[in-house]
């Protein structure tokens, strides 16, 4: 098959998808773009009937978008349905990180629908990672930083999906290039939705991308809440989630606990060991005047407040996942 690189539609992941299938490809027109492609056979246009097909190329990686490989980390914030807290603790990782004189970007990957910009107060309806991932599968992946929003100093935001349907855009491979595009200057932190099954899914997934980035990440933290349906949930995520990974997960949060759950810390520590092999590793307080606060002010606990106990638990957990980092920043001005 001979394209012209710059035809609508034609990105990076439908090349690889392609040539996945065993369709050899070749590009006319603008090497460069072809190249960004990862099209291996680029005739000259006079020359196009005198190819040689031979065997179909092997599928390329996604190109390399620095010169370096990337020297960051990323770190991914999961947890079952149910709202225990994910976002919340992605964005206190996030803002940990920053206050520590490292740029961060906090990513919205939940394919059910983002709600960090909401969080942190960014009303632009224009969403970042759908931008991020059609100019990173164009080929222009420089173009990645331009669609962050500065949200706290040194911590940058990649606004997720406005709407739950709009899930087929973040094409994996162009997803997969956005997240290395930043982490050659940002440290990075994603927030991804609860589903990681398949669903016997003919063609793609919804929940594909969750997965990989689950799969790729140097850092999962998983994120439950304290109470029976909570902890029923975690328990059968970190079961399910077994499965996925093919090293357990950094850490283990409980998060929302309450005295009036009747149950403590070790109580609740004990049932999850004693069901999955996993002590969770973090005790979140349920603090409803904190968490209010930061929400209706549009900013992150941290800057909420600094002292309180929820807030210094996570930067305890943060330090921990990035211990040993160099500085890539000077420390944020107060």
């Amino acid at each position: 098959m001979v394209v012209d690189p710059s035809l609508p539609g034609l990105d990076l992941d439908v090349v690889r998808e392609l040539m996945a299938t065993g369709v050899a490809v070749a590009a006319c027109g603008d090497p460069e773009a072809a190249a960004a492609l990862g099209i291996v056979r680029r005739p000259a246009a006079a020359h196009l009937g005198e190819v040689d097909w031979g065997q179909p190329a092997p599928v390329p990686p996604p190109p390399p978008v620095v010169d370096a490989l990337p020297t960051s980390r990323s770190i991914v914030v999961w947890g079952p349905a149910g709202a225990p807290g994910r976002s919340t603790v992605a964005i206190s990782i996030a803002a940990t990180v920053a206050a520590a004189g490292r740029r961060v970007a906090l990513v919205d990957a939940d394919v059910a629908g983002g709600s960090l910009a909401q969080q942190l107060g960014v009303l632009d309806d224009l969403s970042g990672v759908l931008a991020a991932c059609r100019a990173a599968g164009n080929g222009r992946a420089h173009e990645v930083p331009d669609h962050l929003v500065e949200v706290e100093p040194w911590l940058d935001l990649l606004t997720g999906l406005p709407r739950a349907d709009l899930w087929p855009h973040l094409r994996i491979g162009a997803f997969t290039t956005v997240v290395d595009r930043l982490r050659a200057d940002h440290e990075v932190v994603l927030d991804v939705g609860s589903g990681i099954d398949l669903d016997g899914a003919v063609g793609r997934s919804r929940h594909a991308l969750t997965r990989h980035l689950l799969e790729n990440a140097d850092e999962v933290v998983v994120v439950g809440r304290a109470d029976p349906v909570g902890l029923t949930r975690l328990v059968h995520g970190l079961l399910e989630l077994a499965d996925v990974l093919t090293t357990p997960p950094s850490a283990v949060v409980v998060n929302q606990v309450r005295p009036g759950l009747g149950w403590t810390e070790r109580e609740i520590a004990e049932t999850v060991r004693r069901l999955t092999g996993r002590v969770p590793d973090v005790f979140l307080p349920l603090d409803h005047a904190l968490l209010d606060a930061a929400a209706m002010l549009g900013r992150s606990p941290r800057t909420s407040a600094p002292t309180s106990s929820f807030v210094r638990r996570l930067d305890d957990l943060a330090t921990s996942l990035t211990r040993g980092r160099a500085v890539i920043a000077s420390p944020p001005p107060e």
